[in-house]
């Protein structure tokens, strides 16, 4: 009787145990780390939009894994198991939209939304960090680098809080090479932060903007004063684009309601809607861009 006693205690504890292994981000079994050393487990679901405010949290991310896709897993589940937004799994792998997964394929996975960016191998690591406003042990942790290791090809950068960015002059682009879009205008021409949030993408040679993700009915603001020469459906879900009559034009995608007109003129800081997850978006953000003569520009070398 005893030994049957103690089985039965432990398929108990199995059983109330079972539940907490089936919550943990990514297998463990099928997670293998990108980088040597790297801890197999791809995220926290705390981490989730909370990008690391000191070098003490930087250095408690884990580094970029690599999983391999089941014959069960969705982009959303593994986004959802990882702590990580939809956006941020489809972007740093390049799916196609709709994103179809194959048993078997390989994904990589961050413990925390941001952008994967191509980087010159040669740029220095601290340089990329100020640029980015991001702490250099976060880097470093979460892209599994050594202190005196060459960068990557490629370079995760965690998401940040919008009003945690400064904007000194002379950011590196996504190419880590020193940007001046506009030429002079860099110096004269400064728009105003259209939204609050996290910066979920940067701008890189396959995103002509930035992503700020918020709740859904977060006002939206016109960076600068003009004319507005499109609101309403079309390539980026429900939209506005606004002309600023100096070579400039905005784009705020992906909102949930419009509050100005085709036509209408508009002030800088004026409300022209809403947040939202229209057209070909995965969760609520503000697809933003700044595009010069018809040609995409970093915001973050405009935006003040």
């Amino acid at each position: 009787m005893a030994t049957h006693g103690w089985a039965l205690a432990l398929a108990l504890l199995v059983l109330a145990l079972a539940p907490l292994g089936f919550r943990h981000p990514v297998s463990d079994v099928q997670a293998t780390a990108v980088s040597p050393g790297s801890a197999d487990h791809a995220g926290n679901a705390g981490a989730m939009m909370r990008p690391p405010s000191s070098p003490a949290q930087a250095r408690q991310l884990t580094p970029l894994v690599h999983y391999r896709v089941t014959r069960r897993d969705t982009v959303e589940s593994i986004a959802t198991r990882a702590g990580i937004s939809m956006d941020t799994l489809v972007q740093i792998n390049r799916l196609p939209s709709p994103a179809v997964l194959d048993p078997g394929q390989r994904l990589i996975v961050p413990p925390i939304d941001g952008t994967m960016i191509r980087v010159d191998p040669d740029q220095r690591l601290d340089v990329l960090a100020q640029t980015f406003r991001v702490d250099v042990s976060a880097l470093r942790a979460v892209n599994g680098l050594a202190i005196d290791a060459r960068l990557p090809k490629d370079l995760f950068i965690p998401a940040m809080r919008t009003e945690d960015i400064g904007q000194p002059a002379g950011f590196p682009n996504a190419e880590g090479t020193p940007s001046n879009p506009a030429g002079s205008r860099e110096h004269l021409v400064r728009f105003a932060w259209p939204t609050k949030g996290i910066i979920t993408q940067y701008f890189w040679e396959f995103h002509p903007g930035i992503d700020i993700a918020n709740d859904v009915g977060t006002p939206e603001v016109a960076a600068d004063a003009g004319q507005v020469v499109f609101a309403g459906w079309g390539d980026y879900g429900i939209y506005v684009e606004i002309d600023h009559g100096n070579g400039f034009h905005t784009v705020y995608g992906h909102m949930s309601r419009v509050d100005v007109s085709t036509g209408q003129a508009v002030t800088k800081g004026q409300v022209i809607g809403l947040m939202g997850a229209t057209g070909r978006a995965t969760g609520p953000h503000l697809h933003f861009e700044i595009r010069y003569q018809g040609v995409p520009q970093n915001p973050l070398d405009l935006l003040s």
